[in-house]
């Protein structure tokens, strides 16, 4: 698992360099490349969990190329993307799933997250309310279920835990600088952020092999 990881070091650095500088053929050729690395750290799906994650990952690349156009039509793609991704996640998660208390917790947080985000973005997101609200409940059931794996048979639940945590972190920024206010350097954290909490997410299907 090392190697891959730190080969997503390598091409997640020169991807956010790119963001930032507006190098936009390094953007192009490495923020694909480091999620598809992502594949190399869950390993060869031998489960249903890991096969799931797997197609989260595939269809989150998909996702991230689209957003890499700056027009309404690509975002719309994108967040379609990321949305199959996020129900991918949840069927899995679900199927490790135990209930415990801290799950009541996590769900009443991310209900008064989401619908305080939802209230920040909704004049800026004219338009998609539709999308995004639909994203919300997706992405907020795609935290819940994941800390639901905590105490199961899912050895690095944990993992998949944080990682949500971090994705739901990431794409908050994103949509706070899309349609609130533009946020310094978005970049760390809508991408930066994102591949670390994807990263867990994939730390945890490794686990499951």
């Amino acid at each position: 698992m090392r190697l891959p990881i730190l080969a997503m070091w390598v091409t997640s650095t020169l991807a956010l360099i790119g963001a930032e500088r507006k190098v936009r053929w390094l953007e192009f050729v490495f923020k694909p490349i480091t999620t598809l690395l992502l594949l190399a750290v869950a390993g060869v799906p031998h489960t249903n969990f890991a096969r799931l994650i797997w197609a989260g990952i595939l269809v989150s690349a998909v996702g991230d190329v689209a957003l890499l156009w700056n027009t309404k039509r690509a975002f719309l793609v994108g967040l379609g993307a990321f949305l199959l991704a996020h129900v991918a996640y949840v069927i899995a998660f679900l199927g490790v799933a135990v209930w415990s208390p801290h799950v009541a917790i996590v769900a009443v947080v991310m209900v008064v997250s989401s619908t305080i985000l939802l209230r920040l973005t909704w004049k800026g997101s004219a338009g998609i309310h539709p999308a995004t609200v639909a994203y919300g409940i997706v992405i907020s059931a795609m935290v819940v279920s994941a800390w639901a794996t905590v105490g199961g048979p899912l050895p690095l639940a944990l993992f998949a835990a944080i990682g949500s945590v971090l994705f739901y972190v990431s794409d908050s920024s994103l949509a706070l600088n899309l349609f609130h206010k533009p946020i310094p350097h978005v970049a760390f954290l809508a991408i930066g952020v994102y591949w670390i909490g994807q990263l867990g997410i994939a730390i945890a299907a490794s686990g499951s092999l």
